[in-house]
């Protein structure tokens, strides 16, 4: 899995890319979560981009992931950018109503203008 989550940082923003086409199984969900959560939690990271321009299928464990970073991040005054979703997965966050939560961006770029 080394190598599927990447992380960087330019002027103060952190961005996750996610690298992978799927977020299904439950190790990778960990590791995915185990390096959102490190990084607001233990790095005290308060602006965060998680892209997933690689990724065509979430599962609803990975939703859940998403919503206690969310909280987390809240928790602390931090912000969170989801970016490159596709439409297909952009229509699962339109049906669970989690659109109201978050805040997206088409690319890596517009997220982190979102958070400057």
């Amino acid at each position: 899995m080394p190598g599927n989550i990447v992380v960087s940082e330019d002027q103060g923003v952190t961005t996750v890319s996610l690298r992978m086409s799927s977020i299904l199984d439950g190790p990778v969900i960990e590791e995915v979560g185990r390096t959102l959560f490190g990084l607001v939690d233990d790095k005290a990271v308060d602006k965060l981009v998680v892209d997933f321009h690689s990724v065509s299928f979430l599962s609803s464990s990975m939703l859940g992931v998403l919503v206690s970073l969310q909280k987390r991040a809240s928790s602390v005054g931090g912000r969170v950018v989801l970016s490159g979703l596709r439409p297909s997965l952009m229509k699962i966050f339109t049906i669970t109503r989690l659109e109201k939560i978050f805040t997206f961006a088409d690319d890596e770029t517009k997220a982190a203008q979102k958070l400057r």
